[in-house]
């Protein structure tokens, strides 16, 4: 072989080394990749890392409702209910005087999601004396999570997580859900337990926390959506002043109706039900546009108040101011709310002896 080599032309020596060279280094190339495991791809690295740790917060509705006790830490409060903990958001008087407290019921799962007027009469009422305690209800109809595409592991890893609910914690810290109890949420229970007896639930928690608080002068304010199942649970907590009949006794002093859903009118018979103490009184609101549909319900609404002799119903229509965010401190809508409940719901704060909790009473 070696004589061959000598007597090839120099230019095919050198080629012949050079693809000798080439398969020597193509074969120690092999043989290290053989005892080196392949790099992971991004997938499997997700993959990996989903397996291996938990994840930070059990669902999304937790996760959406952690981060906002975190972000109004001093606001936030969680509630018990027989079907797990819920958020509710408090404020209380930045007044010398309180006058009552103000519970704000919107049918949405998100406090992010409500209506800027609601958020603007719950951070503002407190300047005046009045506290203010808000719980988002169940929707009537639950919002549709559109669906979207993922990889194999990531999909089930999103099909995990979402089938297991945990209740936080009784702190506001978002670190808190990963370490919540396995009792189960009100947004796992809303899809087992229906939906009157979850509000219902909720109320109830309202009014031991407003209880709790000493305050007894409470008004309601809900939307026409929810105001039928709110006010069946409150209907035990109306009470007529033995001293005067046409005043009420107990923790409820009024009620606010916020016509915000169109696409859910309140029935004759709802209407009829909600009217029934004749000595409640009720601020009726209605939001422009006064179309043909709202205005047939504004004329349902007042000629079942006419008819139960309702001796406090007022009703009003809004124009919704173009401008009007949460930080709106002098809206209209404010205004007249805040002057309804001064006139129908206004107490002052007493106190029986020394070791008593104040209570609310109305004037």
């Amino acid at each position: 072989m070696p004589v061959i080599i000598f007597l090839w032309p120099t230019t095919t020596r050198f080629l012949y080394a050079t693809l000798l060279l080439s398969l020597c280094t193509l074969t120690a190339l092999a043989q290290e990749s053989a005892t080196t495991a392949p790099p992971a791809t991004v997938n499997e690295i997700s993959s990996n890392s989903q397996s291996s740790e938990a994840p930070l917060y059990p669902s999304r509705d937790i996760r959406d409702k952690s981060l906002i006790a975190h972000a109004l830490a001093d606001d936030a409060q969680w509630l018990e209910t027989e079907h797990g903990k819920i958020l509710a958001l408090y404020r209380p008087t930045e007044a010398k005087t309180t006058h009552g407290i103000l519970i704000l019921f919107h049918a949405s799962e998100d406090p992010q999601a409500w209506p800027p007027i609601l958020e603007n009469l719950r951070a503002f009422l407190p300047r005046y004396g009045w506290e203010t305690l808000a719980i988002s209800l169940p929707q009537k109809y639950p919002a549709i999570v559109p669906a979207r595409s993922s990889s194999s592991s990531t999909s089930v890893a999103t099909n995990t997580n979402a089938a297991v609910e945990a209740e936080p914690t009784d702190t506001t810290t978002p670190e808190s859900a990963s370490t919540s109890s396995a009792s189960p949420s009100s947004s796992s229970a809303s899809s087992i337990v229906g939906r009157n007896l979850l509000i219902q639930a909720y109320v109830n928690a309202a009014l031991e926390f407003v209880k709790g608080k000493g305050q007894l002068n409470a008004v309601i304010l809900a939307d026409n959506s929810s105001v039928y199942l709110v006010s069946q649970t409150l209907a035990p907590h109306i009470q007529l002043n033995e001293r005067d009949s046409t005043t009420l006794d107990g923790p409820l002093q009024a009620l606010v109706i916020t016509n915000l859903q169109n696409q859910e009118p309140i029935g004759k018979m709802e209407l009829e039900e909600i009217f029934s103490p004749p000595q409640l009184p009720i601020l009726d609101i209605f939001f422009s546009p006064d179309n043909a549909g709202q205005t047939e319900s504004r004329d349902l609404h007042r000629a079942v108040a006419m008819r139960k002799k309702m001796d406090y119903y007022q009703q009003l229509l809004i124009e919704i101011q173009p401008k009007l965010t949460e930080q709106d401190d002098q809206s209209y809508l404010l205004g007249r709310v805040r002057g309804f409940m001064q006139r129908q719901a206004g107490g002052t704060e007493v106190k029986n002896s020394p070791d008593d909790k104040q209570e609310g009473q109305r004037q």
